[in-house]
């Protein structure tokens, strides 16, 4: 895909055009940063070869400040003691009392103790939000805001980070209902040596305490290395992570969440992109499954049996419309990686320049289609780390190739390839 200037001009100098166009069909809206909410007309202008430019409204966007900092964070002002300076960043939401405090606890027991916890809880319900205050009353190192407006797990993990201080050194990333091992901040500051972000290994438990594994890793192969795989698909579970402080700077605001977007992987990506990620082999916190989780571990790492099946899984469990694949699925990747040329693409390698390139390259180019397809060769030796996403992508690119050229010149779709080029209605995953 070449370089959008306009865009990027817009992009830099906080300004924006009514839109800006990629190569393909695929159109970029420019939001410009807004102190206060309000809506903006999305709208096409377009210049005809007859020399007359025509404009038409595509849509109505609900601009909002970009990542607003809650005034609470003001609060937040690390201990005297000794070590870096370590913001732990908690999002919160109705948290079972009992995983809550257990939690809290394990924080308040780490053994690196130059730390403070930026908690930001959104709309939990009256009861839920007095446990939770209860919990830490007393103690500064906690900082509590809340929020009334939900914004889901992307948004309040967005407005935790926001808390974070100038003088912050690290920031680690905390679910509400997990519990850390004493000594988890202490040697991810050990092991992080000259890397962006370290991560370590986790065991899987039940609310009650019970193993359930003494890994994370018992359904894939861990990943921190590789650049494709990690744009594919996310290894860096956040609660496992420390990164440094100014990995924040090209981080936030986070990118726009179209379908599927997780906090964890773009901090991960982030970081990849600008050097390097460290990991630690040993489980320094218990990763709690249960029922009420945004998204779990066997959801999260589910191994496809086979092509047809993986396919079928994703594409036709629950009625779900197989255009999904290309106008959520993809376009979320395609997102994500264009947000990341956007801020980093002058300090990436050129090795990740051209991986980053090819993903962006795919949509338009047959090339970037046989990258994908060829990727999945690396399971042939042992490499699984993606869970077969490259081959969703590759269906989606293809399928929309497909329907295309067979709807080229026609007025309606094939009984082959049943479903039109429209943007479908999102399936809720």
């Amino acid at each position: 895909m070449p370089r959008n200037d306009v865009y990027e001009e817009a992009h830099a100098a906080g300004t924006a055009p009514a839109m800006a166009f990629h190569s393909g069909f695929v159109a970029t809206p420019v939001v410009p940063a807004v102190a206060e909410p309000q809506n903006l007309a999305v709208e096409a202008v377009m210049t005809l070869a007859t020399g007359r430019e025509e404009s038409i409204q595509l849509a109505t966007l609900e601009a909002l400040p970009e990542c607003p900092v809650p005034p609470e964070a003001a609060r937040a002002t690390f201990p005297d003691a000794a070590g870096p300076r370590v913001a732990v960043c908690m999002a919160a939401y109705d948290p079972p009392a009992e995983l809550l405090h257990r939690q809290l606890d394990s924080i308040r027991e780490q053994t690196h103790g130059n730390w403070i916890c930026l908690i930001s809880d959104e709309s939990s319900d009256p009861a839920a939000l007095e446990r939770l205050n209860a919990e830490v009353k007393g103690d500064p190192r906690f900082v509590i805001s809340h929020n009334e407006r939900h914004l889901g797990f992307y948004g309040n993990f967005e407005r935790a980070l926001s808390m974070v201080p100038e003088e912050a050194d690290f920031v680690a990333l905390c679910d509400q209902d997990d519990r850390w091992n004493a000594r988890k901040i202490e040697r991810l500051l050990s092991r992080i040596g000259d890397a962006m972000l370290v991560y370590s290994d986790a065991r899987l438990i039940t609310p009650g305490g019970e193993l359930v594994s003494p890994s994370y890793w018992i359904n894939r192969r861990n990943n921190y290395t590789n650049y494709g795989s990690l744009l594919m698909a996310n290894s860096v579970t956040g609660a496992a992570s420390l990164f440094r402080r100014e990995l924040l700077d090209d981080a936030l605001p986070l990118p726009p969440r179209h379908y599927k977007g997780f906090h964890d992987h773009w901090l991960a990506v982030v970081a990849l992109s600008l050097g390097r990620i460290a990991y630690v082999d040993e489980p320094l916190y218990d990763y709690v499954q249960h029922d009420t989780a945004v998204i779990g571990h066997a959801e999260s790492n589910r191994k496809p049996k086979s092509a047809g099946i993986y396919l079928r899984e994703r594409l036709g469990k629950g009625g779900r419309d197989p255009r999904t694949a290309y106008y959520f699925n993809w376009q979320q990747q395609r997102l994500t990686s264009e947000v990341v040329r956007l801020r980093c693409w002058d300090r990436m390698s050129r090795p990740k320049r051209r991986t980053l390139k090819r993903v962006l390259r795919a949509d338009t180019r047959l090339s970037g289609l046989a990258w994908l397809l060829g990727r999945r060769a690396r399971r042939l030796w042992g490499h699984d780390e993606t869970l077969d996403r490259e081959l969703l992508y590759a269906y989606a690119l293809g399928r929309r190739r497909a329907v295309s050229a067979w709807t080229f010149g026609r007025r309606r779709p094939s009984r082959l390839l049943p479903s039109d080029q429209s943007v479908p209605v999102p399936d809720g995953g």
